[in-house]
């Protein structure tokens, strides 16, 4: 395999904090080589290979005539594909997964298309088992099983599917919704992340989320942001909110460690070459005045 050497003219703000906190971008463009591409996706197809191996050990101890079988991944891995790296976006390399099932009343050779999220996984699990949700409230999730036992197949699932992100790597939340094949990223805009703008790409004419469409179909954009409010809630108070309990958790770790928290702080966050540098007089200020500011949302546009 070769590959080009390629100059970015923009990338996404978010990209570029999460390239950082895995040391893959410091300085604009930080190289990287053919090598060190080559080096990680060669890992990447061993894992699946070892996975594979491990997963025909189980499958040939099972009676695969009475046992239900579900092969599937709760996130995905970058190959440096955005100059990501491991999860912790929503791009595809990051988030899509498999989902292969067999068992009793499965169909051989059954290729379903809808879309389809692993919030289905717990009721399709709990109808093959003959079970009912212990609780009276509605799941999220829809039971997958119609979809093997219908003749022809209708869709069980809405034609899209939503998610969010909100943990270590990321500088603020990232909200996902894919339906047929459009796809939007939207991004927590408390401040000071106000200026984030949304991304949309069409996976069907550019499945490696290049292109972002979003200033030329800001009618689009809208009608899935509208979709994904309505499966969501409030994305803006959502974020608003993680980031208010970070906080409050952070102050937890902080009284836990006493002074000794700006060198573990700095010792679990740094990914960079060198020596680790702990936490400085200015670092520890700006932290402070972190926890200690008031967060305002932005007016949420109609």
């Amino acid at each position: 395999l070769m590959f080009m050497n390629v100059v970015v003219i923009y990338r996404h703000p978010a990209d570029q904090y999460e390239s950082a906190s895995k040391a893959l971008y410091y300085d604009g463009m930080t190289p990287f080589s053919d090598d060190d591409i080559l080096s990680l996706r060669r890992a990447y197809y061993a894992m699946v290979s070892e996975t594979d191996a491990m997963m025909g050990r189980i499958v040939d101890e099972l009676d695969l005539e009475t046992t239900n079988v579900i092969f599937t991944s709760d996130h995905g891995d970058g190959n440096m594909e955005h100059r990501q790296i491991w999860k912790n976006s929503m791009y595809d390399a990051n988030n899509r997964v498999p989902l292969l099932m067999s068992g009793v009343g499965v169909e051989k050779d059954l290729l379903v298309h809808n879309a389809t999220s692993n919030i289905d996984l717990y009721p399709t699990i709990l109808k093959w088992a003959g079970l009912a949700p212990r609780s009276s409230v509605a799941l999220d999730g829809r039971d997958l099983t119609p979809f093997f036992e219908q003749s022809p197949k209708t869709s069980v699932t809405p034609n899209y599917v939503v998610g969010s992100y909100h943990s270590n790597m990321a500088n603020t939340g990232h909200f996902m919704v894919k339906k047929d094949n459009l796809k939007l990223i939207d991004f927590g805009r408390t401040p000071p992340f106000q200026d984030y703008k949304p991304q949309l790409f069409d996976l069907e004419t550019d499945p490696a989320e290049l292109n972002d469409i979003s200033a030329a179909n800001a009618d689009t954009v809208a009608e899935l942001q509208k979709l994904l409010m309505a499966s969501l809630g409030d994305i803006q108070a959502i974020d608003q909110e993680v980031k208010e309990q970070d906080k409050k958790r952070f102050r937890m770790w902080m009284n836990l460690h006493k002074d000794n928290w700006p060198q573990l702080l700095a010792k679990s966050a740094y990914y960079g070459p060198g020596p680790i540098k702990y936490g400085s007089v200015a670092d520890v200020k700006h932290i402070e005045e972190w926890l200690n500011e008031t967060i305002t949302l932005p007016p949420v546009s109609a």
